[in-house]
């Protein structure tokens, strides 16, 4: 499995919104912690960038993306660039990233993201 190109594949789905992407390639447990510690369950995440209330205008690497992986897992790690809009706030992030897929019975599926904001004030 090429995890990097399909860590692409889920950054593309995320900042174009394409539900039926993003249901392909995050497994119905998903669970991201964002940069600022707060929990987002998959419902809460895929409608928010689904109906725009969540919006990426960039989601991108910016290093190699690491993998580390078994039969049925694999933990990603790299950093990003992100601009995002969030109901309320948003706008430039710099991120480390690690990302847990599992492979379940319809694939390879994003189960647990973590951002962890880089820039310094």
């Amino acid at each position: 499995m090429d995890f990097p190109e399909l860590e692409r594949r889920r950054l593309a789905a995320i900042v174009s919104g394409d539900r039926a992407a993003l249901d392909a390639l995050h497994h119905q447990d998903f669970v991201l912690c964002t940069p600022s510690g707060a929990l987002w369950e998959r419902a809460f995440y895929l409608d928010g960038l689904s109906d725009g209330s969540i919006s990426y205008a960039r989601f991108e690497p910016v290093t190699t993306i690491a993998v580390t992986s078994s039969a049925d897992m694999a933990v990603l790690r790299y950093r990003s660039v992100i601009d995002v809009t969030v109901v309320g706030g948003g706008g430039h992030l710099e991120c480390w990233h690690l990302d847990v897929y599992v492979r379940d019975l319809q694939g390879w599926r994003c189960k647990w993201s973590q951002a962890t904001d880089t820039i310094v004030d």
